[in-house]
């Protein structure tokens, strides 16, 4: 499968992991995890989520069922929503969906989490586009949960929690779908015919499958399989009886073994299926693709890469070639483009491309062959995610910021959207809290955005707020990493921010074309400090337009949302509660007990180091060094993977007193994939927050509060009075 092996700098250690693990900067492998046993001994999750009948425990609701009734939001609800495809936004990553090459027949693989069980329901659904009103036929149900591994400064077969996005594929007649499933260890090829018959496939080494296609006479399948990292697994675990000598293969935070360090390439394999749907023995093969297939040769190509230079600057541009020369795009139409087609039949480029404030919209072009400039069909605020191009329209996952990710066709002649699939009709039944989109600037003139949920019921008096990080486009969940549940939030009586961050300074500075010293950025943490005030400005938005409870304002974050939760409790009193999902970074931890991997990093990036001797730099975003004047209430839920990190500042802030409290939980990582963690994550931090809001502000001490964090408020609130719902 492609990757955009993208590097972007690290705001902090936490921010390198969100980038690492979330934006792309890493790549995915989309190779199983060896399995662990399923944590099942959670005392409370039974008591949040008791399976209603015998029929939830094998996957009765995974079929979607009947709208609810005017009731708020919950935690079940958010927990038990289905979902598809990648994590996140972006339409240029694997879709989760296929249609069938008739158009009449449109397949998703679909999982969804059981928190009783500690499990998820995993089934291939096949819709017919037909009959808008036919229910699903299932295809195919159960395996178990298949989670990414990633590449990481070298480091391979990095485990993660973030689910692989499980794509089904139509063969070219349309008789047969093809899919990945984990059953046993093993991540199989499945081919499922329209008979109702299906058959497991493998190669003849212990891999996992991690990619395929169907070639074009549908005749034969192509594979790829991890043979080469599991050997390498392997190898590694053979060392372990004579002892593992520490280098540059141990990353010492998550794990005690080393990872195979380099680039394992797959395996490639072929396998034929005769008309009658016999499937043959798969054969190893030096490429992936034979001479029948067309496209050897393509008249129009386009693809989408990042620019080398300016260096940090990320821009993502648009190359279309036409008979082998590229074509020029006018001005600034072809950047920030994030996924590119072309149709033969139409002779047009479609590409889609984030642009508008804070580049928070997501916009479609078409470009004719011959025509001297794209044309914009539509843009909307809605997050797509997946796309795959049709003869006249562009097939998306959407994500609006109120409703979860459904399928819709978007018209390519008048941009308009049609809903193919929603697999959560129970959610549009629910009273939610209302959402208005926020812009604003910080000092810095960078452009920021989020949006203010309102809980269902008003009531009098200021409002508690909480904000939740770090990236506000699409379905308003939990926040980055999905732990902050928003409308149960909202319901409980809480106004919620959910706001994105700025653009990183280095990137913004390089796209502006000034000079600066990357050194000097890391030394004063620059872009911690351009976030910062950003997130003051935000709240200054909320508060010239609802009155706010001054004494009751929380934040929340996982990563780069938690190294920003940590930098405000340093340089500001206004938060009174910090919940987070990692914590925390103090020099002492991330400079010695991850690895020479991660430090290497920091010397590459150009951090403040050795600490012990630029500690006037570290002081700035350190919790364990300010632990003496936090005034606030720190609740962590943390991976023990990474809780580790947390020690230092954990002992320091205990000792002088300030009011910590953190849970760990096993077989975890930065993102967190078993269902009743989740569930108790989100119960805990609801029941912590009501307890919080119940209570008095305690006083803090002068020392505190900072003039400049006063200075910056007084000077959004001018500016942030202009904004108006979109």
């Amino acid at each position: 499968m492609g990757h955009r092996n993208i590097r972007a700098v690290p705001r902090s250690f936490l921010g390198a992991v969100a980038l690492l693990t979330l934006l792309g900067t890493v790549k995915a492998d989309l190779v199983a995890e060896p399995d662990r046993p399923v944590l099942t001994g959670i005392a409370a999750a039974p008591e949040i989520f008791p399976p209603d009948s015998p029929s939830e425990r094998t996957c009765g609701h995974l079929v979607p069922g009947p709208v609810n009734s005017g009731r708020t939001a919950t935690v079940r609800d958010l927990v038990g929503l289905r979902d598809f495809g990648p994590l996140g936004l972006g339409s240029e990553g694997t879709p989760g969906f296929d249609i069938s090459p008739d158009g009449h027949r449109l397949a998703v693989q679909v999982r969804q989490a059981d928190a009783a069980t500690n499990a998820y329901c995993q089934a291939v659904l096949s819709y017919d586009l037909q009959d808008p009103v036919a229910a699903p036929k299932l295809v195919s149900a159960g395996g178990d949960f298949v989670r990414q591994t990633s590449s990481i400064d070298g480091l391979s077969g990095f485990a993660s929690g973030v689910p692989v996005p499980l794509t089904p594929k139509w063969s070219p007649d349309g008789r047969r779908i093809a899919f990945l499933r984990r059953q046993g260890g093993r991540t199989r090829l499945v081919v499922a015919g329209d008979n109702g018959s299906s058959q497991e496939i493998s190669g003849d080494a212990p891999g996992d499958v991690v990619d395929f296609s169907w070639n074009a006479s549908g005749r034969s399948l192509y594979f790829d399989q991890s043979d080469a990292l599991q050997a390498a697994r392997a190898q590694i675990r053979d060392e372990a009886t004579l002892g593992y000598r520490y280098d540059d293969r141990f990353w010492m935070l998550a794990s005690t073994e080393p990872y195979p360090r380099g680039s394992f390439e797959p395996t490639h394999y072929r396998v034929d299926i005769s008309p009658a749907g016999v499937v043959g023995r798969p054969q190893r093969t030096d490429r992936q693709r034979d001479s029948e297939d067309p496209g050897t040769f393509q008249r129009v190509t386009v693809s989408v890469s990042t620019d080398p230079e300016p260096k940090f600057a990320y821009l993502s541009r648009l190359h279309v070639r036409v008979d082998g020369r590229e074509l020029a795009c006018p001005g600034d139409l072809c950047i920030n483009v994030s996924a590119g087609w072309y149709s033969p039949d139409r002779r047009q480029i479609v590409f889609l491309r984030r642009e508008g404030w804070a580049l928070g919209d997501t916009a479609i072009y078409a470009w004719d062959e011959g025509a001297e400039r794209p044309t914009r069909l539509l843009k909307t605020e809605d997050g797509l995610s997946g796309c795959i191009l049709a003869t006249d329209e562009l097939v998306c996952g959407r994500e609006r910021s109120a409703a979860p990710r459904d399928i819709v066709a978007i018209g390519l002649r008048k941009g308009s959207f049609r809903q193919l699939v929603d697999l959560n009709p129970e959610w549009d039944g629910l009273r939610l809290g209302s959402v208005t989109r926020l812009h604003w600037r910080n000092r810095l003139g960078l452009e920021a955005m989020g949006d203010l949920v309102m809980p269902p019921v008003t009531r009098t008096g200021g409002y508690p707020l909480v904000v939740v990080q770090y990236d506000t486009r699409g379905f308003l969940r939990g926040g980055t990493g999905d732990e902050y549940p928003i409308q149960a939030i909202a319901a409980a009586g809480f106004a919620v921010l959910s706001l994105s961050r700025p653009m990183d300074l280095n990137t913004s500075l390089a796209r502006s074309g000034k000079a600066f010293n990357q050194g000097a950025l890391m030394r004063d943490w620059a872009d911690r400090a351009s976030v910062h005030d950003s997130l003051l400005q935000g709240i200054a938005a909320v508060r010239a337009r609802i009155p706010i409870d001054p004494d009751h304002i929380a934040i929340t974050g996982l990563s780069d949302g938690a190294s920003t939760a940590s930098y405000a409790l340093i340089h500001s009193d206004i938060f009174s509660l910090a919940l987070l999902s990692t914590c925390c970074e103090d020099p002492q931890i991330t400079t010695t007990e991850i690895g020479p991997a991660y430090s290497e990093m920091q010397a590459e990036y150009q951090y403040a180091l050795p600490w012990e001797e630029n500690r006037s730099s570290w002081e700035k975003i350190s919790l364990a060094m300010n632990a003496g004047h936090i005034c606030a209430r720190i609740f962590v839920q943390a991976a023990d993977r990474e809780a580790r990190m947390s020690l230092a500042s954990f002992a320091a802030l205990r000792e002088h007193h300030v009011p910590i409290e953190m849970y760990i939980y096993p077989d975890e990582y930065h993102i967190k994939w078993q269902p009743s963690h989740r569930a108790m994550i989100y119960a805990r931090n609801l029941e912590t927050l009501r307890d919080w809001v119940s209570r008095p502000r305690p006083s803090c001490p002068a020392s505190a509060r900072s003039d400049q964090v006063h200075a910056a408020i007084q000077a959004s609130k001018s500016h942030s009075r202009s904004n108006r719902p979109l």
